[in-house]
């Protein structure tokens, strides 16, 4: 489609896995979704413009389910929620404007995206929003003047990226926030904006090449285990801190802090700084301040030039200087400086030289009963905890023969540690490296925490450079793999090159005797089992596997407790139940990730006791730090994804949908009732089969109704997605085993609903019902089976395998229409697209299904469909004709079927012909 305008009423909706073009095509003023592509659709679109669509609260371009997009040189302008949203889908762009839009410019949930050249202005919240384990790439990105405070230009929850050439500017909020995931930002510039990047929960950024100039408040600001690595920065005139640290890691190399209004750098309790060959010159306050149990390296360094102290620490602070330079420091060059190098020589003002002189601290290191003191403190993992000590015994007897002269054990060291998110993999991971230093087995090195994307290169030859340099990183330290599985994908063997480069590359670095790193690779137990087994060079080299298990929702109660008893909160009563039925909920639900769980809630717990507070909602003393349950309600109820709220006018037009299609009563009255039975059972258990059977004949409306009682079971909260993933019965097999393309859809329906189709087809093949009980099996309540087929194949395939119909809560039938109720269809349809079908008309349209009763006994509403089809198109012809005879035709003339239109005597028979 090309050249077109829809102005003032739809817009454009791709679906049914349709694979269109559109070249020049703008809507402006829809009244509904602008541009939806879902139904595994495949859409292109050329210059599209999308202006001004009047419907509130609307996506201007929404990406569904498995659909895909690409774009070139498209523009949207005024959108009432987002511009782009892409949900679960793959988009690519090339070239995209977007202004003036009311939430985020372009959002990325939970699916891929490859955006280049990309530029957005006036949006109200973030320029490009990626979430839920969405995998994102940036090329060119220009973002400036946003109209809310304290949102950033980029924002990543829990997903990952990789950003180059970006330009913020004019922009109220920070230019970026990450929390939890990570990524890669490379050559990024920033000009008048709130600050630079926010990062927490645990996000691992590499930050290469950014520029930041006149930030309101901070360059960096790191906090909660969050580690970041800048290298080659240039950070000036911020208005806070150019580098904030607390409870995290940063690394920065080669860079220039100068000119920030408070401290170049300050490390806050639990933080790290590691500097090397970087200036911190001409601040306002301190070059840094280092507090208690902060902890800071600085080795060839330059600190000058700053209003107070060159460097001030705490009594209880660590530092560590080497070859690093203080002068010209207004407030004196601080305590913990002095003048005489390592070698005892006079050195001139300020210059440590060779290592530690005799005023600077070492990082202290802690003993090894103190680390085992903290893995024994962890909640839970027992298994874990003995297989960890077991290594450790393995490592000092080896210590201990090395010390006594006798050859070490050949006891390897690199782990792989398997299990569910949030279970504190990484937690152990840090705890297992410096356990290692603490024996003498690893020098005092870094944590480098790298995902697939941080491995994987885009061009040839570049992922072993991207491995390699990972591996230089973690030299004397822990290499890290998060999310290891996704190394070999579920492909055959060719199909990924990259994800077996990185294996290979790193099972030769492992080899080398000179690297000099302990490699731990993290992720789900069943896929990392596949890794290894694709790779036996790697298997060979990693010491054992550890599983994780998830946390009881005792534990994470408990898990709550501590930490909340960290941040000065007491639990009062019936906080503590509250807490451990809500994680029982949370559990079956397929985003559920453990520990991270815990933090989200006590987070909005604070939020509510301390609006409470405010307000006046405290008697006692001990009300100001004691959470009531009521604190709890509204952030567990966030998470419950229950049916309150969104559910009760959703379930209400859903069930008017149901209700208004023709016939079936009795379908109506079985779903019905099937649903109050579910939902009065409630989520947690209990209750019958939400697995149902619909059988009957083709069009009978099976997989309208199926795609209905799937978003009603979302919408009552007893699912968590509401579309249905679709899979024909005889994709189940392939080659006599469970075929991949199953495996995949029950994955996708992962949380929701797997429509099976067309079970007629495999009657009496027992791989097809065995392959069916084993996914079911496996995936338990976590998906919903709606099995569909003709009413004598599909009830002969269940009888034949009672253990298949055992775990089918209802068969529910579907009868064929009646003459009457197909006549209704047709009028039906008709009006959906608003042509008029008089009395007239409607008796030759009855005389046309009668005389072919047979066939639409057999079809039903697909006949209907196609009846009605070749009625438009003898209608079209028809005024096609007037229109060439000189005949001047009303709109009303236009909008009518006659009884011409209808297909001769044998009514249906002749429409599928034509």
């Amino acid at each position: 489609m090309s050249d077109c305008a829809l102005v003032d009423g739809g817009g454009i909706y791709v679906r049914d896995r349709a694979t269109p073009e559109f070249t020049d095509v703008r809507v402006t003023g829809a009244r509904d979704w602008p541009v939806r592509v879902y139904e595994r659709s495949r859409a292109s679109f050329t210059r599209l413009v999308v202006e001004a669509p009047r419907k509130e609260g609307t996506d201007a371009f929404f990406v569904h389910g498995d659909s895909e997009s690409v774009l070139h040189d498209c523009e949207i302008t005024g959108s009432t929620r987002t511009g782009l949203a892409i949900e679960g889908g793959r988009l690519t762009v090339h070239g995209l404007t977007v202004t003036g839009a009311a939430a985020d410019a372009v959002l990325v949930d939970g699916g891929e995206a490859a955006l280049t050249d990309v530029r957005c202005s006036g949006v109200g919240k973030a320029a490009l929003l990626v979430a839920d384990g969405a995998r994102v790439s940036v090329s060119g990105m220009s973002v400036s003047e946003s109209t809310q405070e304290g949102r950033g230009a980029i924002a990543s929850v829990r997903s990952r990226f990789e950003v180059s050439d970006l330009r913020v500017s004019r922009w109220h909020g920070p230019m970026a926030i990450v929390v939890g995931g990570g990524g890669v930002f490379e050559d990024i510039v920033g000009h008048e904006v709130g600050s630079g990047i926010h990062s927490r929960e645990d996000a691992t950024i590499t930050v290469r090449g950014m520029v930041l100039r006149e930030a309101r408040e901070d360059g960096l600001n790191i906090l909660d285990g969050t580690e970041v690595r800048l290298v080659d920065a240039d950070l000036s005139e911020c208005g806070e801190d150019a580098v904030y640290v607390q409870g995290g890691y940063v690394t920065v190399r080669s860079s220039t802090l100068s000119g920030s209004g408070e401290r170049g750098v300050r490390v806050g309790a639990g933080g790290v700084a590691a500097l090397e060959d970087t200036a911190i010159r001409d601040g306002r306050g301190d070059g840094l301040m280092v507090e208690d149990g902060g902890r800071v390296r600085l080795v060839r360094c330059t600190v000058s030039g700053n209003d107070d102290s060159g460097l001030w620490a705490a009594d209880d602070a660590s530092v560590y200087l080497e070859d690093t330079t203080f002068g010209g420091n207004r407030g004196g060059d601080g305590d913990r400086v002095v003048v005489r190098g390592t070698r005892g020589a006079a050195t001139g003002p300020g210059r440590i030289l060779g290592g530690v002189g005799e005023g600077a601290v070492r990082d202290r290191e802690r003993s090894l009963e103190s680390l085992l003191t903290e893995l024994d403190a962890l909640v839970g993992q027992e298994r874990v905890k003995r297989e960890v000590r077991a290594l450790v015994d393995l490592q000092r007897v080896s210590a201990k023969r090395v010390a006594a002269g006798l050859p070490a054990l050949n006891v390897g060291r690199h782990l792989v540690l398997a299990g569910p998110p949030g279970i504190g993999k990484t937690t152990v991971a840090r705890l297992y490296g410096e356990i290692l230093c603490s024996l003498g087995g690893l020098e005092r090195g870094p944590f480098v925490e790298v995902a697939r994307p941080d491995l994987v290169a885009e061009y040839q030859g570049g992922t072993r450079t991207r491995v390699l340099e990972a591996v230089e990183r973690a030299r004397g330290g822990v290499l890290f793999v998060d999310g290891a599985h996704a190394l070999v994908e579920e492909e055959p063997e060719e199909s990924d090159p990259h994800g077996r480069e990185v294996v290979d590359t790193l099972v030769g670095a492992m080899s080398e005797p000179g690297k000099g790193f302990v490699l731990v690779l993290a992720g789900h137990s069943d896929r990392l089992g596949e890794l290894l087994e694709a790779s036996p060079g790697l298997r060979e080299r990693v010491a054992r596997t550890i599983e994780f298990e998830d946390y009881s929702p005792e534990q994470l109660m408990g898990i709550f407790a501590g930490e909340a008893g960290e941040r000065g909160r007491t639990l009062g009563e019936g906080v503590r139940e509250l807490l451990v039925e809500h994680f029982r909920r949370r559990m079956k639900d397929e985003a559920f990730d453990n520990g991270r769980e815990v933090r989200r809630v006590l987070d909005g717990a604070i939020r509510a006791h301390s609006e409470r507070i405010a307000e006046g909602g405290y008697t006692t003393v001990d009300d100001l730090s004691r959470f009531r349950a009521e604190d709890l309600e509204s952030a567990t109820a966030a998470a419950a994804g229950g049916a309150s709220g969104r559910g009760g006018g959703r379930v209400a037009s859903l069930m008017a949908g149901l209700d208004a299609m023709v016939g079936m009563s009795d379908v109506k009255d079985a779903l019905s009732g099937r649903l109050a039975g579910l939902l009065t059972a409630g989520r947690a258990g209990g209750g019958p089969s939400r697995h149902l059977v619909f059988l009957g004949e083709r069009g009978t409306g099976r997989t309208t109704v199926a795609g209905i009682y799937a978003e009603l079971l979302a919408a009552l909260g007893l699912t968590s997605r509401g579309r249905p993933v679709r899979l024909r019965a005889g994709e189940l097999v392939e080659r006599g085993e469970v075929s991949r393309r199953a495996r995949e859809a029950f994955d996708l329906a992962h949380g929701g609903v797997l429509l099976i189709t067309d079970a007629h087809d495999v009657v009496g093949e027992e791989e097809a019902a065995g392959a069916l009980v084993e996914l079911m099996g496996e995936h338990h309540d976590d998906v919903v089976v709606v099995l569909c087929g003709a009413e004598e194949g599909a009830r002969a395939f269940l009888s034949d395998h009672p253990d298949l119909e055992a775990r089918f809560g209802a068969v529910v039938g579907f009868s064929s229409y009646t003459d009457e109720e197909l006549l209704r269809i047709f009028v039906g349809v008709a009006e959906e697209v608003d042509l008029a079908v008089p009395e007239r008309t409607r008796a030759v349209v009855a005389e046309a299904i009668e005389a072919c009763s047979e066939r639409f006994a057999a079809g039903n509403g697909h006949e209907v469909r196609a009846l009605f089809q070749a009625c438009a198109a003898r209608q079209a012809r028809r005024i096609e004709g007037w229109v060439r005879s000189g005949r001047v035709l009303d709109l009303e003339e236009l909008q009518t079927l006659l009884p011409e239109d209808v297909p001769g005597e044998d009514g249906a028979g002749s429409a599928l012909a034509e």
